[in-house]
C-alpha cells in the first residue's frame, strides 16, 4: 500500500489474481425449508439446525413455522430445533431470519478440558493412522497444513455430478486427484487435530460468481464445506479455506477469508451431525431448492427478551424440602447472553442462591429446578419466593403449613371425625352392631 493506492507485481498477479473485499461486514436475508418425515410406528423425537450465531456472524430468526417445542445449544454453539412426530407424520418447516458477517472473528476463548474434544479422532478424521501421523509431525503448524493441502488435493468437478460418497482424510491421501470441499476440508482437520492443533468443520451457504473458482459440493443446494482451526494467540476459531485456496489458483484464503462464508452448522465434536439446512430431504422433495439466500441492507439492533415462569405449589409441608422449577423462554430474535439468575426468600434457607444462566437460542427455553432446605417441623409461615434476572423479575408466595394444620387435613380430618359420630349415632339408635353383620 503506497499513498492509499494499492501496488501488485506482475509476479503476484500471474499466481492468482487478485481478490479484495471492502467494508467489515455483510448482511444475508434468509429463507430456509426442512422436510421431516416419520416413517416409524411410534412417535419421534428429531431436530433440525438453525444458522447459528458464531465468532464470524450474528443471526436474527424471525419465524419458524410451526414452532419447535424446544431450541437447544449444543457444545460446537448449534442451534438445534426440536420436533416431535407423531407416526406416519410429515412436516414442512420454515425458518426466516437475517445475518451478518464479519471479516475479523470475535475472541472465544476456551478451556484446556473443552480444547481436548476438538483433537480427538473422529470417522473422516482419521488421526491415528501412520500416514495422517506422519504428516502432522513434518507440517506442525496451520499455515502449513493449509498449503500442504491446497497444493496435494485436485477439485474433481465430475464428483459433485455424480454425488459420490465422503471418502474422509485417509481416503482422499490414496485418490489426492479426485477431492471436493469435503475432503480439503477432512484432510485438513485431520493433519490438525494429529498435531495436536483444535479443528473441526463448518458447513454453509458460500456465495460464489464463478462454479469453477469457487465450486460447492456439499449437497444439491448451493452449500459448501471448510475447516476452522483454534488460535491460542488470538483466543478463537480461525476459519479458513483449502478448497478455494486450490481452485482460485492461490488466492489466499489462509490469512483472511471474506463474507462469502455463511455458517449453517459446526461439526467439531461430531464429524458427521447436525445437518445443516439444505440437507433435510426426503423422496418427495429430493431435487427441490431450499435454500434461498439473498444480500440485505439492513441489522437492526435486538434487545433480548426473557420470559421468566415456574411451578412452585401454593403449599408445603414443613420437614420436607420445597422445591419447584424455574422456566427462561427467550422470546426474543436473537440468542441471550449468558448471565446470572438471583433467586432471594424471606426465611428459607438458603435466603440468596446465584446460578449461571447459559445461552438460550431464540425460540428455546430452559428448564431450572430449585430445592430449598427443609424448615423446621412447626413452621406456620407464608414465604415470597423472587427470582429475578437483571432488570426482571417475578415473585411467588408459598405456604408452609405443618400437617395437622393444613386446610386438606383439617378437611379430611373434619369429614372422618363426621362420618365416625354419624356412625356412632347409628349404632346408638339401633342398640347392635347387627347391621354390619351379613345375614346367615
Amino acid at each position: 500500500l503506497i499513498n492509499n493506492n494499492l501496488i501488485f507485481t506482475k509476479e503476484e498477479l500471474g499466481e492468482s489474481g487478485i481478490s479484495i473485499s471492502f467494508g467489515k461486514e455483510q448482511i444475508y436475508n434468509f429463507n430456509l425449508l426442512y422436510h421431516l418425515k416419520n416413517s416409524n410406528l411410534f412417535p419421534v423425537k428429531t431436530e433440525i439446525a438453525l444458522p447459528p450465531s458464531t465468532n464470524y456472524q450474528d443471526v436474527q430468526i424471525f419465524s419458524i413455522e410451526p414452532n419447535p417445542q424446544n431450541v437447544t445449544r449444543d457444545i460446537d454453539g448449534n442451534w438445534l430445533a426440536q420436533y416431535i412426530l407423531a407416526p406416519g407424520k410429515k412436516i414442512d418447516i420454515t425458518v426466516n431470519g437475517k445475518a451478518k458477517i464479519w471479516l475479523n472473528p470475535r475472541k472465544e476463548q476456551l478451556s484446556d478440558t473443552e480444547l481436548k474434544e476438538y483433537v480427538k479422532e473422529q470417522p473422516y478424521w482419521e488421526t491415528n493412522k501412520k500416514e495422517i501421523k506422519d504428516l502432522a509431525l513434518k507440517l506442525k503448524t496451520p499455515y502449513a497444513i493449509y498449503q500442504y493441502v491446497v497444493n496435494t488435493l485436485t477439485y474433481d468437478y465430475n464428483r459433485v455430478q455424480e454425488n459420490q460418497p465422503r471418502v474422509g482424510a485417509y481416503g482422499v491421501l490414496k485418490n489426492p486427484s479426485s477431492a471436493v470441499c469435503l475432503e480439503f476440508t477432512d484432510l485438513f482437520i485431520a493433519i490438525a487435530r494429529a498435531a495436536g492443533i483444535p479443528a473441526r468443520e463448518v458447513n454453509g451457504f458460500a456465495f460464489t460468481q464463478n462454479s469453477k473458482e469457487r465450486p460447492l459440493s456439499l449437497v444439491k443446494d448451493i452449500l459448501h464445506a471448510w475447516p476452522e482451526y483454534y488460535d491460542n494467540e488470538l483466543q478463537g476459531w480461525i476459519m479458513i479455506d483449502p478448497t478455494w485456496g486450490n481452485t482460485t489458483g492461490g488466492v489466499d484464503y489462509f490469512y483472511t477469508l471474506d463474507f462469502d462464508h455463511f455458517a449453517f452448522a459446526i461439526k467439531g465434536i461430531s464429524s458427521t451431525y447436525p445437518i445443516p439446512a439444505g440437507g433435510y430431504k426426503i423422496s418427495d422433495n429430493a431435487i427441490g431448492k431450499d435454500i434461498d439466500v439473498k444480500f440485505g441492507d439492513n441489522f437492526a439492533a435486538q434487545a433480548q427478551s426473557l420470559i421468566i415462569s415456574e411451578d412452585f405449589a401454593k403449599g408445603y409441608f414443613p420437614g420436607l424440602n420445597p422445591q419447584g422449577n424455574i422456566f427462561i423462554k427467550n422470546n426474543g430474535q436473537i440468542i441471550s447472553l449468558p448471565q446470572e439468575i438471583v433467586i432471594t426468600t424471606g426465611f428459607l434457607q438458603p435466603l440468596s442462591q446465584k446460578i449461571y444462566l447459559r445461552a438460550i437460542p431464540p425460540f428455546g427455553f430452559t428448564k431450572i429446578p430449585i430445592k430449598f432446605k427443609k424448615p423446621s417441623f412447626l413452621t406456620n409461615k407464608t414465604e415470597t419466593v423472587r427470582i429475578a434476572i437483571n432488570d426482571s423479575y417475578i415473585a411467588k408466595k408459598i405456604r408452609i403449613t405443618p400437617f395437622i394444620l393444613n386446610q386438606w387435613t383439617i378437611l379430611g380430618g373434619t369429614i372422618f371425625v363426621s362420618v365416625i359420630i354419624g356412625i356412632s349415632f347409628a349404632i346408638y339408635k339401633t342398640g347392635n352392631l347387627s347391621f354390619f353383620r351379613r345375614k346367615r
